[in-house]
């Protein structure tokens, strides 16, 4: 039988799999049975401190072993998980505190900083009642306690949580520069995360790059999959091309997921006198589209299998395995009646039109915490609107066309930058690129492409220009380009358009 928690699920994990390395994290990690006395332990450090069923636990941890040891410990305790990025500012520190209003905040003081403290000051002057915990090796100001504190002592099991209880917050920045608060339950996550587990042929074999962060809804999915199937998994601070080709031929990585410019950099820098990719078989790739030429290097130069995933944290999302749809440019085929795409008035578009892509209520339930109530506020309305655009084919497959925000409006004419930088990674010494409309007087935008050139190319802008006349549209063609040493991207490989924007000039 499926256990019916997260709670249930992870615990029964540590109980199968006792010896069974469950995290690597540097020199040192955890069996799974270590994994599980850490979560029993820091539960009870935090039901001491007032936790209780239904309380939010905020966690800004970094991808180490405490932030799963406290992911678990809220759960036992009945608690809902909420992760922020390590690096994550001390404004949006204190709005995630004034949303979700914790009982504990697990606060990782980043030790570069001048002032490791100066957002945790703010939080205890302007919350008193939430307590605060530090974890690592910098002494805990006054007023907090020492992670390692929590650990020292055990205590009676709790009742723990029901199926239908909230497991865990998802943070993400809104359109209004406020952070939303999506929220997933033990039931239902429980369910789908096992089901995928099984579902990518997960094996207590296994063992993960865990780059992603697990603040994250995606970086922490793979890796609560990860676990739940018995596998191991390498954790990292982040993405870094030679720390991950090391680690992925030290601890003989079978799975590697992330953006397509991960995978991009995994490729395009790997030695073979230096690097064995040998180990590596399959992969989930998500958060940008895969252009032919990268799925082929990914198949054929990798090894490896490839999952592609599209959704966000709110639940909704198409995935598939097949190669013939992923070379059309398609992210699989919706279950009838989950998908819809949509015009500006919301109404069903036909087939090969494109549009906004909107979930069914449903097939995926949606809800955000309340900021007023401090409960569950449902989504109105029987869809859920992506602010995708997208279409789908006649045979029912879901296509991503970039958001809906994110257009270039070249004299009326609307672009999509995605179909532009998918065909700039096909052109020959690019080794990245991402494309923003840049302002013009008559023309309202043009396009601007964004690359960085492989070792020894000097890409010209009309040489890049004649090599796509034969792919796009003359109106879609780049007229300004710049030579970037990167570019700039988010923890998920997605494009930081701002940062992005601010170098296109």
């Amino acid at each position: 039988m499926t256990p019916g928690t997260l709670a249930d699920a992870l615990a029964a994990a540590c109980r199968r799999w006792p010896e069974r390395r469950a995290l690597i994290h540097g020199p040192g990690g955890l069996t799974y049975a270590q994994l599980g006395f850490a979560v029993e332990r820091l539960g009870a450090g935090l039901r001491r401190l007032g936790v209780g069923r239904g309380d939010r636990v905020v966690c800004q941890l970094s991808n180490r072993p405490e932030h799963l040891a406290a992911l678990g410990a809220a759960w036992a305790s009945g608690a809902v998980h909420v992760g922020l990025d390590p690096e994550t500012t001390g404004r949006e520190l204190a709005r995630a505190v004034a949303l979700t209003e914790p009982r504990v905040l697990i606060y990782e003081p980043r030790t570069g900083d001048a002032d490791p403290f100066l957002a945790l000051r703010a939080i205890l002057a302007g919350h008193p009642g939430v307590r605060v915990v530090v974890a690592g090796d910098l002494p805990a100001p006054a007023g907090c306690l020492p992670l390692a504190g929590l650990l020292a002592d055990g205590g009676e099991a709790p009742a723990g949580p029901a199926p239908e209880d909230p497991a865990l917050i998802f943070l993400s920045s809104g359109t209004t520069g406020l952070p939303k608060a999506t929220l997933g339950y033990h039931g239902n996550l429980s369910q789908r995360w096992q089901r995928l587990g099984g579902w990518l042929g997960f094996t207590p074999e296994d063992v993960h790059l865990a780059h992603l962060p697990l603040s994250h809804g995606f970086g922490l999915m793979m890796a609560v999959a990860a676990l739940l199937t018995g596998g191991r998994l390498v954790l990292l601070p982040g993405f870094s091309t030679e720390e991950a080709l090391a680690a992925i031929g030290a601890e003989r990585v079978t799975v590697l997921n992330g953006a397509p410019a991960h995978f991009q950099l995994v490729l395009g820098r790997r030695d073979p006198a230096r690097h064995d990719l040998g180990s590596l078989r399959f992969g989930v790739g998500t958060a940008a589209s895969f252009p032919p030429p990268l799925l082929r290097a990914i198949w054929d130069e990798l090894g490896m299998e490839l999952a592609y995933m599209y959704g966000s944290s709110e639940g909704v999302g198409v995935a598939t395995t097949d190669r013939e749809d992923m070379l059309l440019g398609s992210v699989g085929r919706p279950v009838p009646g989950s998908v819809a795409i949509v015009g500006p008035d919301r109404a069903p578009l036909p087939d090969g039109e494109i549009g906004e892509i909107a979930f069914s209520r449903t097939v995926y339930p949606v809800r955000y915490w309340g900021t007023e109530s401090g409960a569950a506020a449902a989504v109105a309305g029987s869809w859920y609107y992506s602010g995708d655009l997208g279409r789908l084919d006649a045979e029912g497959r879901l296509y991503v066309h970039g958001r809906l925000k994110h257009q270039i409006d070249r004299g009326g004419l609307k672009i999509d930058p995605v179909e532009v930088e998918a065909a700039l990674l096909g052109c020959a010494g690019i080794a990245d690129a991402a494309v923003v409309g840049r302002p013009h007087p008559i023309l309202g935008e043009t396009v601007c492409a964004c690359v960085v050139p492989a070792a020894g190319e000097v890409p010209g802008l009309d040489s890049l220009r004649s090599a796509l006349a034969g792919v796009l549209a003359p109106s879609k063609l780049p007229e300004d380009l710049r030579v970037l040493e990167r570019i700039p991207r988010t923890k998920l490989g997605k494009v930081d358009l701002p940062a992005l924007r601010a170098l296109a000039g």
